[in-house]
């Protein structure tokens, strides 16, 4: 089709151009040769007389290139090339409304320059843009083609996102859904060490009117990983974003894995585990009590108590901006090896064996404590007081005594002993169980006791099982 070009006295059709002008394909227009003038629009000179062409006319060259950038919530910029001869230009807009209808075309603005912002816009909406160049001079106005563009304004960012329900190989991802949203992204950088993350990779898509909510399993404990949630409209073939709202978490620390007693001494227990990722350091604890921190994945505990037994529990720790992340913990009961020398009391055959050098040089009947409350505690101990002789002092359920021995042999701090009892008429068989139990005690002969107490000493290791 060949250039449309108009022709009408000058101050009459620049006001019609400011005021009320029409795009071409809104309201129709007539075709003429390239080179006959054509009217801007349909409008009479008020004289009822349009004057004829007598001279060559300047006709503004077809707009290229319009480019609509810089596209937000609230705001977009129009760019075009300039047009050759140009004198002004007009922007037509239509805009969607409500259920996605788009209106007609109306005059808009009129600018000199070759780029407009439009702003004040709403947010995941289409615009639709036609501009014209117009080249005026002081006898006629002549108009190009138009240039249209349309582009769907950005969405805003949800209003939120959190993290929870951490676990060592989970979290949740939940975000606040945006009103205008049809479906939503997510995305996830996953930790690659020393503060450094991957790119951004999609993992989910998610229906924008029904799920506000994620689980992403299959991760590894203790890793710090970043989501972003991008909402997105689709209109037909035209859609729009959200830049995307972003949340950063830590999962949780599994508790080392292969913990286990390494080595052993008489005086010294090694324990071991396998590394932690992203572990900084590792939290010992020697029957629930903190001994050390570690940055290596085992530990040597020393000076020990000859043949001593213990729980230990590790966990990993690690920083994390200016917090500190503990993971579970790991356990595992260790003792150390068992000395040459040591005294052994049995419950269930109530005797007294001692060691030396690992062979037994002594063996004897005894009465340990009384089944129930009263029972002698098991396990790995070693002579607290050695004394000859030794003033006993206790008391159970209200009633209280002072008794003097010849020799004691202290092995728990709740007073629990080896000692001479010449109340006791026999020693063994299964006396503790018939009324002749002690307190915890272990009772032996006066004879037995003094034999015991010459071959034992302070320190030294009492096993009661």
């Amino acid at each position: 089709m060949s250039m449309k070009k108009f022709i009408i006295p000058f101050t009459f059709l620049l006001a019609i151009i400011i005021c009320v002008a029409v795009p071409v394909g809104v309201t129709a227009q007539t075709s003429a040769s390239n080179d006959e003038a054509v009217a801007v629009a349909n409008f009479e000179d008020p004289t009822g007389a349009v004057e004829p062409a007598t001279e060559a006319k300047v006709i503004p060259s077809d707009i290229k290139g319009l480019k609509v950038t810089e596209v937000e919530s609230d705001s977009l910029l129009l760019s075009w090339e300039k047009s050759l001869n140009a004198s002004l230009y007009t922007i037509y807009r239509a805009k969607e409304s409500y259920g996605g209808k788009i209106g007609e075309y109306e005059k808009y603005k009129t600018v000199k320059n070759n780029t407009f912002r439009d702003t004040g816009l709403s947010e995941a909406k289409i615009y639709k843009y036609q501009i014209f160049a117009y080249a005026m001079t002081d006898n006629y106005v002549t108009q190009s083609k138009p240039a249209s563009a349309s582009v769907m304004t950005k969405l805003k960012n949800v209003p939120s996102v959190q993290l929870y329900d951490k676990t060592t190989k989970s979290m949740t991802l939940s975000w606040e859904k945006s009103p205008s949203a049809s479906k939503y992204i997510i995305y996830r950088a996953d930790e690659k060490g020393n503060g450094a993350f991957t790119d951004f990779k999609k993992i989910r898509e998610v229906d924008g009117g029904n799920v506000s909510k994620i689980t992403d399993t299959s991760l590894i404990g203790g890793t710090v990983y970043k989501y972003k949630v991008v909402a997105e409209r689709s209109q037909g073939d035209t859609s729009a974003v959200s830049s995307g709202k972003t949340a950063k978490g830590m999962t949780k620390f599994s508790a080392p894995e292969n913990f286990k007693k390494a080595g052993a001494t008489e005086t010294s227990i090694k324990i071991s585990w396998n590394p932690v990722t992203h572990a900084d350091k590792y939290e010992i604890y020697r029957d629930w009590i903190k001994v050390k921190s570690v940055k290596a994945n085992e530990f040597n505990d020393k000076d020990l108590l000859s043949g001593s037994q213990h729980s230990y529990q590790v966990r990993a720790i690690r920083k994390v901006a200016k917090s500190v992340r503990r993971g579970n913990f790991a356990e595992v009961k260790a003792s150390c090896k068992i000395p040459g020398n040591r005294i052994v009391v049995s419950i269930a055959k109530q005797n007294l064996k001692v060691y030396k050098n690992n062979k037994v040089v002594y063996k004897t009947n005894v009465i340990t404590g009384a089944p129930g409350d009263r029972a002698t505690s098991t396990g790995h101990h070693h002579i607290l007081s050695h004394k000859s002789p030794a003033i006993l002092k206790g008391s159970y359920r209200g009633s209280k005594w002072t008794t003097k021995v010849s020799y004691w042999m202290g092995f728990t701090y709740s007073g629990q002993g080896i000692h001479d009892a010449t109340w006791q008429g026999a020693f063994g068989g299964q006396l503790y169980r018939q009324g002749r139990g002690s307190h915890g005690c272990v009772n032996v002969s006066l004879a037995s006791a003094k034999r015991i107490y010459e071959l034992s000493y302070a320190g030294m290791l009492v096993i009661v099982k």
